[in-house]
């Protein structure tokens, strides 16, 4: 370390962290007697005023003497590099991870990592986490409480994996207690576990865990239990069995149990491996045996039993079993015995594997001497082992084993999402295959989730489950009909307690550029005193966050978010201030509304576009933030960004005959075009007419109205002359002819007679007519 060169000891196997000091007549030699008015061998002296320092203050990077002569003519310090993810320490001695920065730990030599700490940089990390465990399996952990951790907004999550896992799974404890019991771990498993602070919005990460290796479980149920008789001494069965598929832990011993057919009471011995011999029995007497394995928890599940005669050289042979057939989902077998052995029934085990947690079994049960069966609701792909023994007057049958394979794929295990949503009712999500029956399992520990579950079918992807308060569960969810498929890996979900339920119904009501209006229910009804709400503001964009608080016993609140950001984004939490479960949505506020009177103006070679500036009618644009210009070019359909400025106008050159082109001008955009202004929009075609798209359209409407109204009213005029003249002339025409008729009427023939040569007409006239001739 810096702080040991020149301090008067040799660190340095060749002494060079004691060559070359500076101020050499400051330092008394080793060899020079303690004088009077002079410092020993271990300190330095100062020299206004005059005083003696310890030697390792000396170049510390801290002035101790008044004229700062301790840190005169130091030697440099080390350029050490720390990682953008890292705090360097001021002396330069180290890099720690920032989540080691104000977590009330020295980690830095100078202790520079537990300075000039605020709220925001201040990290909360629990103290002394120990662990325990009882004869039930359960895990204790407790720790303790951070220094000057607000307890009424903070609460603690528990995170464990299995080693040699790298993905953490959390716990929720829903408190600030600092224990909390651990009953979903897996038997007999070495686990990495930490414990974790978050307050309010914020989680306090820390990189300290405990190992800790979990109690054994019950073991499974030994397989395969086997009975014969001693092929030398009579009363005496053998049997041999093998191993539970699970142990949960090391197996002690075994215990195997008999009894005599009639006897309700049964006896036990015990066996140190997977073989044992029951003696002294009575001859010509049948016999159930079953075996169950032992470990430091307990005895574990007893196996199938089995039953023979002890009758001295009649020997059962096991049955044949013939595989008829098999295709994805079924395959058909046949069971058969020698003719001279009367055949009862037969038992028959369907064994399979989709994980490492649990053997599957199905158990199936015959009457008669020969058997065909198919099986079916089988999984594609999937290897399965048939076991079958046969029950006979003498007893049961050895054992006699096939396997086979199913076709096909083998289909997907479902992916499962839990979580509780009250205080007992937690909301189960999965994908996976359609138009099929699925299974929801659960229960409060390991062991019992794949013994013995609690379970519920559906058909959707989709399911609130209603459990008991205050408990932790573990659920998962697989296919049912019509296969039994491979299971999803197990959630663990800890119910919310009636004093952390979430608000409800949160929502916005009203949304502007700057500003959102919030609301939400609280989280029961009628509250009978103030709840305090934290709310959290999270920036998707800058990635930064603040939180609010605010009081209130309504049954509904209504908050209004201030100095958000123009076409922002935000996530917002609101949640009890006792770190309840949150509520959330995410809004984005209006965006800066685009520039107004965009005009273009054509000059010799270039295009100058015009426009009046947002700060006109947009306070919260300023002017240093500019404007960006993108163009469409039709022709090629090509969109080009041109430029940005913080000027009102924008140079362009280079456009093309021919072409058509649609301008945008529009607030700089900003965090990689995440925040933009709407654009405003100019066409502009090659003949170099250009307006906004508005005013381009009611600038060609306005031209076609003043050609087309004008034709119309002359054209309308001309019509209406025309007829007025021929009306005139029609008139005319008929007085003429009238006078003309009436100088040829005869009177005596009530009739005017015209001759025009060759034909004579004569015309009969009205008696108006007549009347009005002179």
């Amino acid at each position: 370390m810096d702080s040991w060169v020149c301090d008067g000891y040799r660190d340095c196997a060749d002494g060079s962290d004691e060559e070359v000091c500076p101020s050499p007549a400051n330092v008394t030699p080793a060899s020079t007697p303690t004088q009077f008015g002079r410092c020993d061998r271990f300190e330095f002296e100062c020299h206004q005023p005059k005083k003696c320092i310890p030697n390792w203050k000396r170049c510390d990077g801290h002035q101790d003497c008044q004229d700062g002569q301790d840190e005169a003519n130091c030697p440099t310090h080390s350029t050490l590099t720390c990682m953008s993810s890292e705090f360097k320490c001021e002396d330069g001695e180290a890099c720690i991870v920032l989540s080691e920065r104000c977590d009330g730990f020295l980690d830095c030599s100078d202790e520079s990592d537990e300075k000039a700490c605020s709220d925001e940089l201040t990290v909360y990390k629990v103290q002394n986490l120990q662990w325990t465990a009882d004869f039930s399996g359960d895990v204790t952990l407790t720790w303790t409480r951070p220094k000057k951790m607000p307890s009424a907004s903070c609460v603690y999550n528990v995170y464990y994996r299995v080693v040699g896992e790298s993905m953490w799974k959390t716990l929720e404890t829903h408190s600030n207690k600092t224990n909390m019991i651990l009953k979903v771990l897996k038997p007999d498993t070495t686990y990495q576990v930490k414990v974790q602070v978050q307050c309010l919005s914020k989680v306090h990460n820390t990189n300290d865990f405990v190992t800790l290796r979990t109690p054994e479980g019950l073991p499974d149920a030994p397989q395969n239990l086997q009975l014969s008789l001693h092929r030398e001494v009579e009363g005496v069965i053998v049997g041999q069995w093998t191993p539970p598929a699970h142990t949960h832990g090391l197996i002690r011993e075994y215990i195997v149990e008999y009894s005599r057919s009639g006897s309700k009471m049964w006896a036990s011995q015990r066996a140190a491996s997977n073989f044992t011999e029951i003696k002294n029995l009575l001859v010509s007497a049948q016999y159930t045996v079953r075996v169950a394995a032992v470990t430091s928890r307990g005895i574990g599940n007893w196996s199938d039993s089995k039953s023979i005669t002890t009758i001295k050289g009649k020997v059962i042979p096991p049955p044949d079993i013939h595989i008829d057939s098999y295709s994805e989902n079924s395959l058909s077998f046949t069971l058969s015995m020698d003719n001279d052995i009367k055949v009862n029934g037969y038992v028959v085990n369907l064994f399979w594997a989709f994980d490492s947690h649990k053997q599957e079994k199905r158990t199936l049960n015959f009457q008669g001497s020969m058997l065909s069966h198919k099986v079916g609701n089988l999984t594609a792909h999937t290897a399965y082992e048939i076991s079958a023994w046969a029950k006979t007057d003498l007893g049961d049958s050895p054992l006699a084993f096939e396997h086979v394979t199913t076709k096909g794929v083998r289909p997907p295990a479902p992916s499962l999402k839990a979580k509780a949503i009250n205080q007992t009712a937690v909301e189960c999500t999965w994908t996976g295959p359609r138009n099929v029956v699925y299974g929801i399992f659960y229960a409060t520990s390991f062991l019992d989730l794949y013994r013995n579950p609690k379970s519920l079918t559906t058909s959707l992807h989709n399911k609130t489950v209603i459990v008991s308060r205050d408990e932790q569960y573990l659920f998962l969810v697989r296919v049912v009909v019509p296969y039994e498929g491979p299971s999803s890996d197990y959630v663990v979900v800890k119910m919310i307690p009636d004093s952390r339920l979430p608000p409800r119904h949160l929502h916005a009501v009203h949304i502007t550029k700057t500003s959102a209006v919030l609301k939400w229910e609280s989280p029961y009804d009628s509250p009978d005193q103030d709840l305090l709400y934290a709310i959290a503001v999270k920036d998707l964009i800058r990635k930064s966050d603040r939180s609010y608080k605010v009081k209130s016993c309504n049954s509904t609140v209504e908050y209004t978010l201030n100095k958000l950001e123009p076409g922002g984004k935000y996530h917002i939490i609101v949640q009890l201030g006792n770190m309840s479960k949150d509520s959330n949505i995410k809004i984005t506020t209006v965006s800066l509304s685009a520039p107004d009177a965009l005009k273009i103006i054509t000059e010799n070679d270039h295009v100058l576009l015009f426009w009046k500036s947002l700060a006109l009618k947009e306070k919260y644009f300023n002017e240093s933030r500019g404007y960006e210009i993108h163009m469409f070019d039709s022709a090629m359909n090509i969109t080009a960004y041109l430029g940005n400025t913080t000027d009102n106008f924008f140079k362009i050159s280079n456009l093309k005959l021919g072409h058509n082109y649609t301008f945008t001008v529009q607030a700089r955009c900003l965090f990689g075009s995440q925040i933009c202004g709407e654009p405003a929009v100019l066409l502009y075609d090659d003949l170099g007419s250009g307006g906004d798209a508005s005013a381009f359209q009611a600038a060609r409407s306005t031209d076609v109205a003043a050609v087309v109204v004008p034709i119309l009213f002359l054209i309308l005029l001309s019509l209406g002359v025309g007829f007025a003249i021929l009306y005139t002339k029609h008139r005319r025409l008929q007085s003429s002819f009238t006078a003309f008729a009436n100088s040829h009427y005869s009177s005596r023939l009530g009739s005017a007679i015209f001759s025009s040569g060759d034909d004579l007409v004569q015309c009969g006239f009205k008696a108006e007519n007549r009347q009005r001739s002179p």
